[in-house]
Formats: structure tokens, C-alpha cells, sequence
């Protein structure tokens, strides 16, 4: 499993699952991209690859603030995480 590296922020999104529709047979759905489940994080002075201009998702959770860059949720499309009420999915 990879794990990507995401600078400091909370975001509670849709989970996505591989749920079958009722009465088919069909395949669970398969995502068209790589998630990320139960990112890193750095520190905001650390993420030098970010710049002012670059969007982020974030959120605050409790004292927990986290941020999810859209450039690499752009790539990835769906973040599996935790936030302190529990887990969350971050899409974009």
C-alpha cells in the first residue's frame, strides 16, 4: 500500500464503496484511480511544494485542522482518513 505525504487539515466527504446493485450480478465497482487510505501528514512549513496560489480541502475537527491538496486529490480522487468523530473520505 502507498502512502502519499500531505501537508496539515479535516474533511468529511461521500464514502465511496464497491457496493453491487441489488438483484444483479454485476462486479464491485472499480475505481478508475488509486486511492490514498490513511494518509501522512507534514507540517505547513514543510510543504514547500505548495504554493499560495495552490487550492487545498480543509477542515477542523476538535484542535485537528488538516488540508488536502486538490493537485494531488485531482490524481487520486478519493482519500480514506480519520478525524477524531471517526473515518472520512475526502473526494474531489
Amino acid at each position: 500500500m502507498r502512502r502519499r505525504i500531505l501537508p496539515a487539515a479535516v474533511m468529511a466527504a461521500t464514502l465511496v464503496t464497491g457496493a453491487v446493485p441489488v438483484g444483479q450480478n454485476a462486479q464491485p465497482l472499480q475505481l478508475p484511480y488509486a486511492a490514498v487510505h490513511d494518509p501522512q501528514f507534514i507540517g505547513a512549513a514543510a510543504a514547500t511544494f505548495m504554493s499560495d496560489d495552490d487550492r487545498v480541502i480543509g477542515v477542523m475537527s476538535g484542535k485537528t485542522a488538516k488540508a488536502y491538496p486538490a493537485g494531488i486529490l485531482s490524481q487520486h480522487g478519493l482519500v480514506e482518513d480519520r478525524s477524531v468523530k471517526g473515518p472520512i473520505a475526502i473526494t474531489w
